[in-house]
C-alpha cells in the first residue's frame, strides 16, 4: 500500500460531496493563533540565564493559521513539545482561561461562527486520548446511554441510530460484550477506542477532534482506526482533526491532509501525498523505502533547551513554509465556502435530555453496576452498616453527656445534630467515591 497509488485530494469536490452526505457540513479554520503560558523557572534555567526571574513565558503555539475541511481527515504531527496537542485543545476551546496563560487569534466554523463552548457542543465532538467508559456497560448499552442523555427523539429512533453506529463501526460481533477496565480486560484497545468514537457519533457531530487515537495500539489496530476515520470523512462528510504520534506507513496511507509542527510553528500543511514532493523540493528528501512519518518525526525533532542547530532548523523550515505554502493554504481556505450553520437550522440543536430522563438513566446505570458487581455492592452495604452502628454508639442520647449551663437544651441538640449530619455526609462521600 503506497501513497503513490492514491489519487490527489480535490478539496472542492470533497466539499460538494460533504454537502450531500452531512446535514451541517462544517469547515474549521483558525488564523494567527498564539498561546503563551507562564511557568516557573528551574535552577538550570536560572544558571543558564542569570537575568531570569522566578517565572518565564513559554511560547507554546506561535501565530499559526490553517483549516480543516469537511470530507477530509486532517492529522497534526510533530515531536514532543511541538504544540500539536495544545493546538487541538485550542481548536476545541478546552484551554483553561487561567490568569497565567495568554491566548489570541480567531477560530471559526464556516468563516462566521466563533468557536466557544456553546457552539462547539452544537457542531463538534472531542474524543480524549484516555477512554472514559463505564466498565460494566456493554458496547450497545454505552451507546444507548449516550443517546438517552444527548437526544430528545423517540426511543425507537434512538435505538435505530445506535444499531446503525454499531454497524458503521464494525462492532456488531462485540455489541453485547462488556467494556471492562484496567483490572478486567475484555475489549481490546482498538475496540475501546471505536466505542469512544461511537459515543461521540451519537449526537451526529459535523466536526470530530481526536487526541492521539492510536496511542497504545499495535500497527494493525492503529491502521483500522485511521481507516475508520477516513470512512467517516468520505462517507459521512465529517470534518476530522486528529493529533497522531509516529503512525505506520499503512496508517499514513489514509491521511488526507497533513499538518506538521515544530516548536509551535506549522512547517507544512496540505495534501499528505504531496508532502513527500514538498520536502524533496526544499532539499530534505524522504529516503527511498522509508516510512514518511518516521522521517518527518526525525526531521522535526527539537532538543530542549534549544541549541544553535535547532534554531537554524526551525528558521529553515519556517522560511520555506512562508515562501512556498502559506499563500497557497490561504487561497485554498478562501475557495472552500460553506453556508453559515445558522442558515442550515443548526440553532435548534440541543444535545441535552430533560432532567427526569437524566436522573432515570443515572439510576439505571447504578442499578446495572449493582447487578454486575455484587461483591462491590455487598462491601458497600457492609461498610454502611458498620458505620451506622458506630454512629449510633457515638450520638445516641448524646445530650445527656453534654453539661453546659450557658447553653439551652435546644442549642445543644442543634449542635449535636449538625455534628451528626456533617459526620454522616463525610463518611458517605468517602464510602461511595
Amino acid at each position: 500500500m503506497s501513497l503513490a497509488t492514491r489519487p490527489d485530494i480535490d478539496p472542492i469536490a470533497l466539499m460538494e460531496a460533504a454537502k450531500e452526505q452531512c446535514k451541517i457540513p462544517i469547515k474549521l479554520s483558525w488564523e494567527n493563533v498564539t498561546f503563551d503560558a507562564q511557568i516557573k523557572t528551574t535552577k538550570a534555567d536560572r544558571a543558564a540565564n542569570p537575568h531570569l526571574g522566578a517565572t518565564k513565558v513559554l511560547n507554546v503555539v506561535k501565530g499559526v493559521s490553517g483549516f480543516a475541511a469537511p470530507g477530509q481527515a486532517t492529522y497534526i504531527m510533530g515531536s514532543s513539545g511541538a504544540g500539536k496537542t495544545s493546538l487541538l485543545n485550542i481548536l476545541a476551546d478546552r484551554v483553561t482561561s487561567a490568569t497565567k496563560t495568554y491566548l489570541s487569534g480567531n477560530i471559526l466554523f464556516n468563516d462566521e461562527v466563533p468557536v466557544n463552548k456553546e457552539t462547539f457542543q452544537k457542531y463538534a465532538a472531542y474524543v480524549m486520548q484516555d477512554d472514559v467508559l463505564f466498565a460494566t456497560f456493554t458496547v450497545k448499552e454505552a451507546l444507548t446511554f449516550a443517546a438517552r442523555l444527548k437526544l430528545k427523539s423517540s426511543i425507537d429512533v434512538q435505538d435505530t441510530l445506535v444499531d446503525q453506529i454499531i454497524e458503521d463501526l464494525g462492532m456488531r460481533h462485540i455489541a453485547n460484550s462488556q467494556i471492562g477496565d484496567v483490572h478486567r480486560k475484555i475489549l481490546s484497545g482498538g475496540e475501546r477506542k471505536r466505542c469512544s468514537i461511537g459515543v461521540e457519533l451519537v449526537s451526529d457531530p459535523s466536526v470530530i477532534l481526536l487526541d492521539e487515537p492510536t496511542s497504545g495500539l499495535d500497527s494493525f489496530k492503529a491502521q483500522s482506526i485511521c481507516m475508520l476515520l477516513h470512512r467517516l470523512a468520505r462517507n459521512k462528510g465529517k470534518t476530522i482533526v486528529s493529533t497522531i504520534h509516529q503512525p505506520s506507513s499503512a496508517s499514513f496511507h489514509y491521511f488526507d491532509r497533513l499538518i506538521l509542527m515544530a516548536d509551535g510553528h506549522i512547517v507544512y500543511q496540505g495534501d499528505a501525498k504531496q508532502s513527500i514532493d514538498y520536502f524533496k523540493q526544499i532539499d530534505r528528501p524522504v529516503p527511498a523505502k522509508t516510512n514518511p512519518a518516521d522521517f518527518f518525526m526525525k526531521l522535526l525533532s527539537i532538543n530542549y533547551p534549544k541549541q544553535q542547530a535547532d534554531e537554524e532548523k526551525i528558521a529553515y523550515l519556517n522560511q520555506y513554509y512562508h515562501a512556498l505554502l502559506e499563500k497557497k493554504v490561504k487561497a485554498e481556505n478562501r475557495m472552500i465556502r460553506l453556508d453559515s450553520p445558522k442558515e442550515l437550522g443548526a440553532d435548534a440543536i440541543n444535545h441535552k435530555a430533560p432532567t427526569n430522563v437524566q436522573l432515570q438513566q443515572l439510576m439505571h446505570r447504578s442499578w446495572t453496576l449493582v447487578k454486575r458487581e455484587p461483591r462491590l455492592f455487598r462491601a458497600k452495604f457492609l461498610q454502611t452498616g458498620i458505620v451506622a452502628i458506630l454512629m449510633m454508639a457515638c450520638f445516641f442520647q448524646v445530650n445527656g453527656f453534654y453539661q453546659d449551663e450557658s447553653l439551652t437544651t435546644g442549642e445543644v441538640s442543634a449542635q449535636n445534630m449538625a455534628g451528626a449530619i456533617y459526620f454522616m455526609t463525610v463518611v458517605q462521600m468517602f464510602l461511595n467515591f
